[in-house]
């Protein structure tokens, strides 16, 4: 079983149910980007023992990555946030879990998987923001900066800025498939 799955990382394609993908960013140059990102994250927050808030499903295997890079006291929270229906974003932000933890007078630094309109990132700051904490700033593994259409959101922590195209692995998916990638593939138009 093993073997099949080195074999399809490997793939330079991979067909996602009805979309085909070819290979976009390698696994140790993601690798790289999460190692650059957490050493800045250290740098700004290990004496101030921050809330890291993940953004379920996607952004899940950025911040397990990103988490046992950082060495310095910190506690995790979740939410999950839905606006995506296939490849595009139906731009109704749907909040299906809540952050429980307490962040009043925290650092808080929300996990995404990607920004790209930053609807998403707008409604979870202004949802975090009643709960009174001392800072909130945006971690993204991918960032598209052409799309984004909320003025002013600033995405404090990049992983890698990314191209126009539909991607999918590392976390990011494609109607639920295809998040187990260790590498990132686009969408070919074509398909």
């Amino acid at each position: 079983m093993q073997g099949n799955a080195d074999r399809i990382m490997a793939k330079e394609r991979i067909t996602i149910l009805d979309k085909t993908f070819e290979l976009t960013i390698p696994e140790a140059q993601i690798q790289e980007a999460v190692r650059n990102v957490a050493e800045r994250i250290r740098q700004d927050y290990e004496d101030k023992n921050p809330v890291f808030v993940v953004v379920l499903n996607g952004a899940f295997v950025f911040a397990a990555d990103l988490f046992r890079m950082m060495q310095f006291p910190y506690t995790m929270a979740f939410t999950k946030l839905t606006s995506y229906q296939g490849v595009s974003s139906t731009g109704k932000i749907i909040e299906q879990l809540a952050v429980s933890e307490d962040i009043t007078g925290r650092h808080v630094v929300i996990v995404e998987d990607i920004v790209e309109t930053g609807y998403s990132m707008e409604f979870l700051k202004e949802r975090l923001m009643e709960k009174h904490p001392a800072s909130i700033e945006i971690c993204a593994f991918s960032y598209k900066p052409d799309k984004v259409k909320v003025p002013g959101l600033e995405v404090k922590y990049v992983g890698m800025t990314l191209p126009e195209a539909f991607i999918v692995g590392y976390g990011l998916d494609y109607n639920q498939h295809g998040r187990q990638m260790r590498d990132i593939f686009s969408l070919i138009h074509n398909s």
